[in-house]
């Protein structure tokens, strides 16, 4: 396998499915129950539609994204319930916190996700893991969106490095994609230990 040498000043990883799983399937069957529809309604109201989007992108309140999201149900859903359902979702990906304390001995790290206030307030709250990045980028404060170009870009001009001395890790190749187009240097996430194996063709020490 061919090494890289380029002079790689800073780490950027995604949130989901990098450094924590999540199961969106769990919480589309808890309010497919409580809310007395089916999880093909609950799946295509919120998770292919536009307002989760916008939520995501800082566009809405956390109680304007409520509303939407259960306006479709036949039951009321309290507003505890339905934070816990939409939170209740992620585990920690093993290893990659202890990869992260090696790595930001010799580089800093950050962190961009494409994310909403509930489910990163609640990272934070419940996840060691985020306390060692130099800065986050969560989507819902940049005000947009993976793979939209402005999200890199003004991460990039944020932490004032080149696309070039940057490596971007993602699990979802469409992003991977988009900060390739930005001129980032990508590594497409497949597990801890093809990871550490594409960090060492950048030369990155660890």
């Amino acid at each position: 396998m061919k090494k890289l040498d380029p002079k790689i000043k800073a780490v950027i990883f995604d949130l989901g499915n990098v450094l924590v799983n999540y199961d969106v399937q769990k919480a589309a069957r808890r309010f497919s129950k409580a809310g007395g529809i089916s999880k093909l309604r609950i799946w295509a109201h919120f998770f292919l539609s536009k307002f989760e989007q916008a939520y995501t992108r800082g566009e809405m309140s956390t109680r304007e994204f409520y509303r939407e999201a259960t306006r479709v149900f036949k039951n009321p859903v309290p507003y505890a319930t339905f934070k816990y359902y939409w939170n209740d979702i992620f585990w920690e990906n093993p290893g990659m916190e202890k990869l992260l304390i090696r790595i930001k001995k010799h580089y800093p790290i950050y962190l961009i996700s494409n994310t909403n206030s509930l489910h990163y307030n609640h990272i934070k709250k419940n996840f060691k893991l985020l306390r060692h990045f130099k800065r986050k980028f969560p989507s819902h404060e940049v005000k947009a969106r993976k793979p939209d170009l402005k999200i890199y870009q003004r991460v990039l001009r944020k932490i004032s490095l080149r696309p070039e001395e940057t490596v971007f890790i993602d699990d979802m190749k469409s992003f991977i994609r988009g900060a390739q187009k930005a001129g980032m240097h990508t590594i497409h996430f497949r597990g801890l230990a093809n990871l550490k194996r594409d960090l060492k063709r950048f030369r990155i020490r660890f």
